[in-house]
């Protein structure tokens, strides 16, 4: 509907553009911006004549406050209009409209632990304080008010006993690696230094407790925030829950409606015990000490996969596009009867032409694998940002043991580190017994945790090709390593299409 001339003064200073079909939308709260998309499935007028009639009507209140600063959420002039908007919202599809509002928070000062929780997350974006770039300071480290007197005590000694320890050798091993690596001659002495120093963080950061306080920038929509902030309200740890109050306040300035209904959900508050209780018919843990479901030396296992998986990745890669004549039934048995150099042929042709940042066409998705990856909790922070997968991880104890960087024992510092090491698990095992979640704080980023990915083919090749690059931490470029050459021992028409890096690299990236 073309607007007169009133219409479009009043619109010009959110829209891009008074007449582009494609144009976008700034200065409005975010909740406006996701009612006037509501819209576009219940009205006829498009979104600018929309948006002029609720400003004409005063339906909308978008000026700033008295100071000049703009309005924090969705301010309404009538009875009326809050009820439209409760209507929009809540009675047509309020998970829906919810997507439209996106909410940035920024979340300072939580533990590692949380931090896992929060970045569980699917559909959201995060950036955290990296361990790589940043040296932690020595209280770096939450409190945990709800220990007793006495494993409180331990928890803080261990704690600073890890940072004192991590804060003397960061300037020794820098200096040593220094020594041992001369400066590159086509490096700038900034590059140089800013090599040493991350590599020496890599090297050490083992030593930092999962308790270590930690930044994340989170950009989520308010539908899946909402979703987040009810999981975090129904988690076991005390520290998760309070930080989830508190995004939940500072989520409601900007979306006031749309991530009410956060609260505590029965269902996830029971669903590990509910498990636990099914289960006892079928499986009794090892007792224990028994180490039953994997060795050191084999951090990634092979669980399950699809023997058909090549056929699977061809029949979608030739069904996706294709006339309406092509069933799927006599595709498939085509596919069947294909020879092995045939199919692989098919697969090769579909990434043939894949430059530097393309991801393998979405047919690759049509097959997935399973697999039991034991890793350092350094290398579990940095991997678990990998979203696009099914993860299953088991609670963070000191019983897998850890590993000693063996750059640290060339460089003459390992007693140190391993003293240190040791000295919290003993920690760990005094706090396990009476707080056995509140106990994970204390385990250091050195020590090994299990998790379960399920990941499609298309995801494996993200994974291993940018966690295996050379500027990657060691511990986790050995994980994408070991996922590529477990997953090309049943499916070896992989090997040529995946892009690993199998090298190992002396310097990390500044």
């Amino acid at each position: 509907m073309a607007l007169d001339e009133a219409s479009r003064a009043r619109i010009a200073p959110y829209v891009s553009s008074p007449t582009a079909d494609v144009f976008s939308l700034s200065g409005l709260p975010e909740e406006v911006i996701a009612v006037l998309f509501a819209y576009y499935s219940r009205s006829r007028d498009d979104l600018r004549t929309n948006l002029a009639r609720l400003l004409g009507d005063e339906e909308l209140d978008v000026a700033p406050e008295a100071d000049g600063r703009p309005r924090r959420g969705l301010a309404f002039a009538s009875d009326k209009a809050r009820s439209f908007h409760e209507k929009w919202v809540v009675g047509y599809g309020h998970a829906s409209v919810a997507e439209h509002a996106v909410v940035h928070l920024a979340i300072e000062n939580v533990s590692i632990v949380a931090s896992k929780v929060i970045e569980d997350l699917r559909l959201g974006s995060y950036t955290e304080k990296s361990t790589r770039y940043v040296v932690f300071d020595q209280h770096s480290f939450i409190d945990l008010p709800e220990l007793d007197a006495e494993h409180a005590a331990k928890y803080k000694a261990s704690s600073e006993r890890l940072f004192a320890t991590y804060l003397d050798l960061v300037p020794r091993v820098t200096e040593r690696l220094g020594a041992r690596s001369p400066k590159p001659e086509k490096m700038s002495d900034a590059a140089y230094k800013g090599a040493l120093r991350a590599q020496a963080c890599d090297l050490l950061r083992g030593l930092l407790p999962a308790g270590t306080r930690t930044n994340i920038g989170l950009t989520a929509n308010a539908r899946a925030l909402e979703i987040l902030l009810t999981k975090m309200l129904s988690h076991p740890l005390e520290e998760v829950r309070r930080v989830a109050r508190e995004m939940h306040t500072a989520a409601l300035a900007v979306t006031p409606t749309l991530v009410k209904y956060a609260a505590p959900n029965e269902l996830r508050q029971t669903l590990q015990a509910t498990v636990a209780a099914a289960m006892k018919r079928v499986y009794t843990p090892p007792e224990e000490g028994v180490s039953a479901t994997m060795v050191i030396n084999q951090p990634v296992r092979l669980v399950r996969y699809d023997k058909d998986a090549l056929e699977r990745v061809a029949l979608a890669l030739a069904y996706d596009g294709s006339d309406p004549g092509v069933h799927a039934y006599n595709l498939s048995d085509a596919l069947r009867r294909a020879t092995l150099p045939e199919l692989i042929g098919i697969a090769k042709a579909a990434c043939e032409k894949r430059g530097p940042y393309d991801a393998p066409p979405r047919a690759f998705e049509a097959s997935s694998m399973t697999f039991e990856l034991m890793l350092d909790y350094g290398a579990y922070r940095d991997l678990q940002r990998h979203r696009m997968l099914t993860p299953a991880t088991q609670r963070l104890t000191c019983r897998l043991g850890f590993e000693t960087p063996q750059a640290l024992s060339e460089l003459g510092h390992a007693e140190a580190y391993q003293d240190a090491m040791l000295a919290a698990r003993d920690a760990w095992s005094a706090m396990e017994e009476r707080y056995p979640l509140e106990s994970q704080y204390a385990v250091p980023l050195g020590f090994r945790v299990r998790t379960l990915w399920t990941l499609n083919l298309r995801e494996l090749f993200h994974v291993i090709e940018l966690r295996s690059a050379k500027q990657g931490h060691t511990s986790y470029r050995r994980m994408a390593q070991g996922l590529y050459r477990t997953a090309i021992t049943v499916h070896p028409w992989l090997k040529d299409l995946i892009r690993v890096d199998l090298n190992d690299y002396a310097l990390a990236r500044s």
